[in-house]
């Protein structure tokens, strides 16, 4: 999962005329492969490994929680 923020996306000169035509073919296939594929991979690499599931700390989260007996 991405995380929530402002991003820019560089795009070579071949992605701008490739988006250009899906644009004046209006080619709704080819808009979402576009976005999976130049859009997404891009702000998905640039996050690269700063994000960690709240899943993968280790541990039983359970334990955290519970309040130690007297």
């Amino acid at each position: 999962m991405l995380e929530i923020k402002k991003s820019a996306v560089a795009l070579e000169p071949e992605e701008v005329m490739e988006l250009e035509r899906i644009i004046t073919d209006q080619d709704r296939e080819a808009a979402f492969a576009f976005l999976k594929k130049s859009i997404y991979q891009k702000i998905s690499r640039s996050q690269g490994d700063r994000l960690q599931s709240h899943l993968d700390s280790g541990g039983n989260p359970v334990e955290r929680y519970r309040s130690p007996r007297s």
